[in-house]
C-alpha cells in the first residue's frame, strides 16, 4: 500500500505543476464612463456637443469596442431628445483606459430649442445615455452609461451667438425667445 502513494502524490503533484501555468485569470468586466460633455460649437443653425467616453479594460488582453451609441437630451423642463451620436469598431487597450471622443451636431430645431434654453434661461442641462458593446475574445459586454452636465450661458460666451447685431436694432435674444416660445406651442418638435 505504501508502494501505490508515494507514486500517487507524486502523479497529483505533477498534475498540479503542469495545469498551474494553463490556467487563465477570469475575464473581468470593463467599465464604461462619460469624462466629459462639451459644447464645440453654437449657431444659430447647428449646435455641436461633443461626448468624452472612457471605456476601462482591467483584462491582460485588448478588445475591440464594437459600438458605441448614445442619445443626448436637454433635461431642464422636461427631457427632450436633442440627438444621436455612435461610433463602430475602435480597438481598446488591455489594463488600462481607452478614450473616444464623439461629436453630435444638432439639427435646426433642436439647436434652435437648445439655443433659446441657454440664452433665455441662462443655461442648459444636457444628458448622455447610453450603451457600449464590447468584445474580449471569448466574451462580449453591453456596458449601460449615463452622466449630465449643465452649461452656463456665460461660460461659452464665445460660443453662443452675439445678442445683437451691432450697427442695427436686430435683438437675437430677444428673437430667440420669440421663437422658443413658438416652438414649444408648436407641432410637438
Amino acid at each position: 500500500m505504501k508502494q501505490l502513494i508515494l507514486p500517487g502524490i507524486f502523479l497529483l503533484f505533477s498534475v498540479f505543476i503542469f495545469s498551474a501555468g494553463c490556467t487563465q485569470p477570469p475575464v473581468q468586466d470593463p467599465t464604461v464612463s462619460v469624462s466629459d460633455i462639451e459644447l464645440s460649437e453654437v449657431t444659430l443653425q447647428t449646435m455641436t456637443i461633443n461626448a468624452t467616453v472612457v471605456i476601462f479594460n482591467p483584462n491582460p488582453v485588448g478588445a475591440k469596442l464594437n459600438k458605441v451609441a448614445f442619445d443626448v437630451y436637454s433635461t431642464d423642463d422636461v427631457q427632450a431628445y436633442l440627438g444621436h451620436g455612435e461610433q463602430t469598431s475602435i480597438d481598446v487597450i488591455s489594463s488600462g483606459n481607452t478614450t473616444v471622443t464623439i461629436p453630435v451636431t444638432l439639427g435646426n430645431i433642436q439647436a434652435i430649442k437648445a439655443v433659446t434654453t441657454l440664452v433665455g434661461k441662462g443655461s442648459i442641462t444636457l444628458k448622455v445615455n447610453g450603451s457600449a458593446f464590447i468584445d474580449i475574445r471569448v466574451t462580449s459586454f453591453e456596458k449601460q452609461f449615463e452622466q449630465s452636465r449643465q452649461f452656463r450661458a456665460g461660460d461659452f460666451k464665445s460660443l453662443v451667438p452675439v445678442s445683437a447685431i451691432p450697427g442695427t436694432s436686430l435683438n437675437i435674444t430677444d428673437k430667440l425667445r420669440q421663437l422658443g416660445g413658438l416652438l414649444d406651442t408648436g407641432a410637438g418638435y
